[in-house]
């Protein structure tokens, strides 16, 4: 195939993964039948009484009543909220995953509340993980490919064994 063919092919891919990119950030909100955490940072009166959804790292945990803090974190600032009916066993810096009813006060009954790091150092060990198995993929990837220089491509390794035993 032709490199201009190919350089054609290439620019108009992007161009659409581009375009795809942009009418996604335009359709998201209006997609979500939950309030945005911005919007409730700027008007959170309007939103008492709807169900939501929201991400937060939890400040404080009252066992005995089943409640909690959470810092809820958005592009137009961050806010406290106080979660009823709050039983997972996180601790101050873990992140939950909270759905229920906003009340007054900046409260939320909790109808579900999933945690996605039980402690602040999960996050931590989660990336440690991640660049151990990556490391791994790319070595495991170098075993059998290598680079041409010349023509900046991969090519498969000869394995010596197979060599010998055909020579």
């Amino acid at each position: 195939m032709h490199p201009l063919v190919r350089l054609a092919g290439v620019v108009a891919l992007l161009g659409v993964l581009g375009g795809l990119c942009v009418h996604y950030d335009a359709v998201a909100p209006s997609q979500s039948p939950y309030p945005e955490p911005e919007e409730l940072v700027t008007d959170y009166d309007a939103h008492v009484g709807e169900r939501t959804l929201l991400f937060g790292t939890v400040r404080r945990v009252d066992a005995g009543a089943d409640r909690a803090t959470v810092r809820v974190d958005s592009a137009a600032g961050r806010f406290e909220m106080t979660v009823t009916g709050f039983a997972e066993r996180v601790r101050p810096g873990g992140v939950v995953q909270v759905y229920g009813t906003l009340r007054a006060d900046r409260t939320i009954d909790a109808s579900a509340v999933a945690v996605v790091n039980p402690a602040g150092g999960s996050k931590g060990y989660k990336y440690a993980v991640s660049a151990v198995g990556a490391l791994f993929a790319v070595a495991l990837f170098l075993r059998r490919w290598r680079v041409d220089r010349g023509s900046l491509a991969f090519e498969a390794r000869a394995d010596e064994r197979e060599v010998s035993r055909d020579g």
